[in-house]
Order: structure tokens, then sequence, then C-alpha cells
């Protein structure tokens, strides 16, 4: 009898285990993504005297980057004074854009103070929307303008 009931319980346990074995070897695994999660931005703007009023070109316009591994974007203005600065960056919730208009080529074109531009991300207009898990879209802020003050020395 005590064997009976010995073979009967090895049966139920073994047949328990397998059971458990299998069916934590058929789970299906989750989806494994490995990014960090950016957003294009898109600032336009122009650059002008703030006395005569009159575009300025060849002005580098630059976007401070806290988190790129590579610095910061740069663009320059054209004749009209005009930019236009396309950049991917880790998303903007709470904290301000900062872009700055500095005058590099120094008494080529004048020389000018550089002036800062904080851009709140709720200023920004989404133009595109998220694309897959870890874009959030493109973001827009027009109207980005700066007039810089001439300069007796490089700063």
């Amino acid at each position: 009898m005590k064997r009976i009931a010995f073979t009967a319980y090895a049966k139920i346990i073994a047949w328990i285990l397998g059971i458990l074995g299998f069916a934590s070897s058929c789970e299906i695994p989750g989806l494994v993504e490995y990014g960090t999660p950016s957003a294009d931005y898109v600032v336009k703007g122009k650059v002008t005297d703030k006395v005569t009023q009159q575009p300025l070109k060849n002005m580098a316009v630059i976007h401070k980057s806290y988190t790129s591994p590579y610095g910061n974007d740069t663009v320059r203005t054209n004749a009209e004074g005009s930019y236009e600065l396309k950049f991917t960056s880790f998303p903007y919730r709470s904290e301000d854009m900062i872009v700055y208009a500095s005058d590099l080529d120094g008494a080529t074109n004048g020389l000018y103070k550089s002036d800062t531009l904080r851009i709140k991300a709720s200023e920004l207009k989404q133009t595109a929307k998220k694309r897959g898990s870890w874009n959030f879209g493109t973001f827009e802020k027009t109207g980005a303008d700066f007039t810089l003050n001439k300069s007796s020395e490089k700063e």
C-alpha cells in the first residue's frame, strides 16, 4: 500500500513539475527596445541690427546642447539675415531651449554683441506626429528673431 501511494505521489509531482516546466519554457518574451527618447526641432528667425534694422548676414546661430555628445548645432544667416536651425535632441518638456546669435567673423561684418534667446517648451508647435516608440515628432518655433547691438571690441 505504501509503495502504491508513493508511486502515485511521484507521478502526480512529476506531472505537476512537467506542466510548470513546459509552461515556463513557452513564454513569449516581450519586445526589447534599446534607444533614447528624441525629437526633431526646427527654429526659424532673422538676425538684424538693433539701430538700423538691417539684416545681418553670416551671423552664427547656435543651439546650446546639454545632451548631444557631438556638441552644439550651428548655422549661419543668409544675405537676408534669415536662418533655419534643424537639430535632433532629447525632448524638451519643462526646461528651456537655449539659442544664441554670435558674430564669429569679427570686423568683417561689423562687430556685434552676442544675444541669447530662451524658448519655452510651450512655445514650440508640433508639426509632425510621433514616429515609433522613441521619436516624439517634429517641433517648430518661428519668429525666433535676434536684434544685435554693435560692439566696440570682440567679446
